[in-house]
């Protein structure tokens, strides 16, 4: 027996909350609790660098987990996006596609990344330091060199948003152009690998806390414009039985 629609608009009401269940718990978890609102910074020595781990050793441990375990809400929410758009889309949804292996990858690049802070607090006592800053950089760039597949993310939503000519469009045109200038301008997350000191650095303002707030506000934008689509699509299809 197929699901209802209202328990279909349900469940996809639930993925559509995962964006700000995933942000509230990357900001408690990671952020909070793993004390990397203010990262170890790049430049920072091996020595320094794994007294930084050692310092927060039980939070970044815990922490970290629970970013990782975000990860999953991230990833529904991302397959909800891709049905949304496809319904845009119509028969060849290759917008849609592209944007779910782009969430996808983020999704995973951010799991890595948190194995990796774990693995650098979780043998401190018998660790070269050299390993734990190694890890730390490792982790650090799988994070922050993924900003094209969070780009690979936002640009097909904005070509769908932009070619949304329905009179109540999924999501309004400013914010497809604003996705597009975003998408841009996470290119200086790109900036760590090429400097340790500055701005750039993965500890710096573009290279870490201008992309995150990108990724923030994008995120959390467009799941209200989700919500909003799916009560339209419970409101549209109650009129109709109403009519019949």
């Amino acid at each position: 027996m197929a699901v209802s629609h209202d328990e279909s608009i349900r469940h996809q009401m639930f993925a559509t909350w995962c964006a700000p269940i995933f942000s509230v718990a990357t900001a408690v978890g990671w952020l909070g609790i793993a004390h990397f609102l203010l990262p170890a910074a790049a430049s920072l020595t091996a020595r320094e660098t794994a007294e930084f781990y050692a310092q927060h050793q039980h939070g970044i441990i815990l922490g970290c987990s629970i970013f990782s375990i975000a990860t999953c809400f991230l990833a529904v929410w991302t397959a909800e996006l891709g049905i949304l758009m496809s319904q845009v889309e119509g028969r060849a949804p290759l917008m849609a596609i592209s944007q779910v292996i782009g969430g996808v990858g983020v999704a995973l690049l951010v799991f890595i990344s948190c194995c990796l802070w774990i693995g650098c607090a979780y043998r401190l006592g018998d660790t070269d330091p050299r390993i734990v800053v190694a890890l730390n950089d490792a982790s650090w760039f799988g994070f922050l060199l993924g900003w094209c597949f969070l780009s690979l993310q936002m640009i097909p939503v904005a070509v769908v948003a932009l070619a949304d000519r329905r009179p109540k469009p999924l999501f309004p045109r400013w914010l497809a152009w604003s996705s597009l200038a975003g998408a841009v301008a996470l290119a200086t997350a790109g900036g760590p690998a090429f400097t340790k000191t500055g701005p750039f650095a993965y500890h710096g303002m573009l290279g870490f806390y201008v992309p995150m707030a990108i990724w923030g506000l994008w995120l959390n934008g467009h799941a209200w414009y989700m919500r909003q689509e799916l009560l339209r699509q419970r409101q549209g299809r109650d009129a109709l039985e109403l009519a019949a």
